[in-house]
């Protein structure tokens, strides 16, 4: 407790002389740091790190519940999107007779397509003018941009 804290009527105990300030380990324990972690800098320094920390394990959370809905596919969404590809490869090949070099450069394109811009379920042609409103998808070369508007458009083409 600060020297001269006038004490405040929400505070949660009365003040006693026995209240001390956390140490800066104690602290860092709080914020979910591993007890073996390193602080690099003055006290004071590494008093604001803490105490603007987000803490580890709120962090680790979010990027787990973030990753099982983007990446392994037991959400709807993305096993809608993996029956999609599926059923896009098989048409690629058998009604336009793609060999399995070029679906394979459609499917990389349309992946690079979903980086720039998420490719929404239904895909609608709509989606050509928010990509090429994207500055990532501005800085690529003529040539790219037109391959990954044939695979976009190849896509549609299918889903009609």
């Amino acid at each position: 407790m600060p020297k001269g804290y006038p004490g405040h009527e929400n505070d949660a105990c009365a003040l006693n002389e026995n209240i001390r300030a956390l140490t800066t380990l104690e602290r860092s324990l709080i914020q979910t740091f591993p007890a073996t972690f390193k602080w690099v800098g003055n006290k004071t320094d590494i008093e604001q790190m803490i105490g603007n920390a987000v803490p580890v394990k709120l962090a680790e959370f979010v990027a787990k519940a973030l990753k099982s809905c983007l990446c392994d596919g037991n959400n709807e969404a993305s096993t809608n999107i993996e029956n999609e590809i599926n059923g896009f490869k098989k048409w690629l090949k058998e009604k336009n007779t793609y060999t399995d070099r070029s679906i394979s450069d459609i499917l990389s394109r349309l992946k690079r397509a979903n980086c720039i811009r998420h490719i929404p379920v239904p895909l609608t042609p709509i989606y050509l003018y928010y990509i090429e409103q994207e500055d990532a998808y501005a800085k690529l070369t003529t040539s790219v941009k037109s391959q990954l508007k044939r695979a976009i458009c190849c896509f549609m083409e299918y889903k009609r």
